[in-house]
C-alpha cells in the first residue's frame, strides 16, 4: 500500500464507524441528574484470589491418582 492509501482508509473507517455505533444515556449525556446509570457497589480487590502459601509435603502416589485419567 502507498502512504497515500493508508490515511484514506483509516479516515473512511472511522467515519463508518462512529456512524454505526448507539452511545449510551449516562455517556450522550454526562450533566442530566435523571439518567439512570448502573448501581455502585464495593468489591473487595482481593475477592476470588487464590491462596498460594506453603503447604505440607503431600503423598505423590495419592496426587498422581487425583490428577490422572479416571478408569
Amino acid at each position: 500500500m502507498t502512504f497515500v492509501k493508508v490515511p484514506f482508509l483509516a479516515g473512511i473507517g472511522l467515519a463508518l464507524g462512529a456512524c454505526s455505533a448507539t452511545v449510551p444515556d449516562h455517556l450522550a449525556r454526562p450533566a442530566d441528574p435523571n439518567v439512570r446509570v448502573p448501581a455502585v457497589a464495593y468489591r473487595s480487590v482481593t475477592a476470588g484470589a487464590a491462596t498460594f502459601r506453603p503447604t505440607d509435603p503431600k503423598d505423590w502416589r495419592e496426587l498422581n491418582r487425583q490428577v490422572g485419567p479416571k478408569s
